[in-house]
């Protein structure tokens, strides 16, 4: 995932230094893989996090990212966020 983020920054130059920071600070706080998503230009970020560090992680990407900026604060609530991966896609063929 790292690869693909600086894949993504310095050969299409889709990223940006808040984004690019964001990403750094969910690997150091235990984030397995982390990555731009979406369109990049200042998106968003998906992490990968083993379920026991998952508190931890949100409360450092909280404190080192969220907290410090006010208007980033504001949108912690609805930014930083927990989902569970899907089972995926999936073709149903009729016979």
């Amino acid at each position: 995932m790292k690869q693909s983020h600086d894949s993504c920054r310095d050969l299409y130059e889709c990223s940006c230094p808040e984004l690019d920071l964001l990403v750094e600070i969910c690997l150091r706080s235990g984030a397995v893989g982390s990555r731009l998503t979406r369109a990049g230009w200042g998106g968003c970020a998906v992490s990968v996090v083993p379920i026991d560090k998952v508190e931890s992680f949100l409360k450092s990407v909280r404190e080192v990212y969220y907290t410090p900026d006010p208007r980033r604060a504001e949108l912690e609530k609805h930014s930083l966020f927990v989902s569970k991966p899907g089972g995926g896609a999936a073709i149903f063929l009729e016979y």
